[in-house]
């Protein structure tokens, strides 16, 4: 057996449940590339109101976010799984029916937002009650993988779907969601007892100088993660009005994203084990930095792909380095909530850079708006190297 095997074979093998089912839940996420057109097209609403849905959708994360951590830290991992998921279906459930207002569909898909967001705070505190030490770091980059070979076949499985009807697209997300639930119903466990008694009081997240750490740790990690918001937002506008190329470009640069993720997910891990977390963020952001540079200054389909590139280099560093270096740091009756701060960020982002870079983008044309995704990873870079550098220099 290979050295990579043997690493992943001394993985615990209760983790397999939770992996098999965030492949099935992230597979079932075809609904969201095609929201929009079911929204404007399916059920006749405006694209202004349209963006006020998806919107609606932002604010759900958010909140399934704080929620999805405190209720893992108060119940056990794996009930809050499973209601993140219940929550989630009836959310797309009442999505995919005939609602009588704008409003409604809005309140629907905050519902379905809601448990979307609260699934990935308990999850990776799962991921971080089963594992220790260097072990930990490749049991999350094993979840992103996991996670993008899901999202890497959904849109796929959502265009043929979608192709019959819209119908089938929340019947697809339903079903999948139960294959979810079926894979972590059939793990064993809660993940470690939170709690040692029913009235026993949940820990609170005192403000002590660790805290104080990874609180600011997750903060900077906003300016990492915002691009990655950002271009969801831009690519596909980017490609049909500046470029003026065919929109399966746009599909091309999420194959290249995903296929980065699963050719180097596993040697990236390798490679920044035991290093300085605060430097492996400013590195990620330096990536993300260039990728954009490259885009601004080539301005065409090959400098798009070539940036996608780089940009995923970025992205990967974040996804694996921030789960890792705030599990080791917080008390483990506290994990779900504290990690449920890097995924409020993200969905922070999700909410915020959208709207932004519209206004920019209206205003002041697609020049300004590349300058302010490059900028952003450049902030986050800074704010990282300030840090090493203030302790390397408060250091005995």
């Amino acid at each position: 057996m290979s050295k990579l095997g043997r690493r992943l074979h001394s993985l615990p093998r209760d983790l397999l449940p939770l992996y098999a089912g965030t492949v099935a839940t992230r597979l079932g996420t075809f609904v969201v590339p095609y929201l929009t057109l079911y929204l404007s097209q399916d059920r006749g609403l405006s694209l202004s109101v349209t963006g006020r849905i998806i919107a609606a959708g932002g604010v759900g994360l958010l909140v399934g976010n704080v929620a999805g951590g405190w209720i893992a830290d108060r119940v056990g991992r794996k009930s809050a799984l499973l209601l993140a998921l219940a929550i989630n279906a009836a959310g797309m459930v009442f999505l995919g029916s005939g609602l009588p207002s704008a409003t409604a569909y809005g309140l629907a898909l905050a519902l379905a937002s809601v448990g979307a967001g609260m699934y990935t705070p308990a999850a990776n505190a799962w991921i971080a009650d089963l594992t220790d030490g260097p072990q930990r770091q490749l049991a999350y980059t094993v979840n992103y993988i996991c996670i993008n070979v899901g999202m890497g076949l959904g849109p796929l499985l959502g265009g043929v779907l979608a192709a019959a009807s819209f119908h089938w697209l929340f019947v697809g997300d339903v079903a999948t969601t139960a294959v979810c639930a079926a894979f972590i119903a059939s793990a064993r466990g809660q993940g470690r007892r939170v709690r040692s008694s029913p009235d026993a009081p949940t820990p609170a997240m005192k403000l002590s100088p660790n805290t104080l750490s990874v609180l600011a740790f997750c903060s900077a990690s906003f300016f990492i993660i915002a691009p990655l918001m950002g271009l969801e937002y831009a690519v596909p506008l980017f490609v049909g009005t500046v470029l003026r190329e065919p929109l399966v470009l746009v599909g091309v640069v999420y194959t290249i994203n995903a296929s980065c993720i699963l050719l180097l997910g596993l040697p990236l891990e390798r490679a920044v084990a035991g290093r300085d977390p605060v430097l492996m963020m400013a590195l990620a952001g330096l990536f993300w930095a260039m990728g954009l540079t490259v885009l601004a200054v080539g301005l065409s389909a090959s400098a798009l792909l070539l940036c996608t590139l780089l940009w995923t280099l970025g992205e990967m560093l974040g996804s694996v380095v921030v789960p890792t270096f705030v599990a080791n740091r917080v008390d483990e009756k506290a994990r779900g909530r504290f990690l449920a701060i890097p995924d409020a960020m993200r969905s922070l982002a999700a909410i915020v850079a959208p709207i932004a870079l519209g206004l920019v983008w209206e205003r002041q044309g697609f020049g300004t708006v590349l300058g302010l995704l490059i900028a952003t990873p450049l902030i986050g870079s800074a704010l990282y190297a300030a840090a090493w550098a203030t302790r390397r220099r408060s250091a005995p």
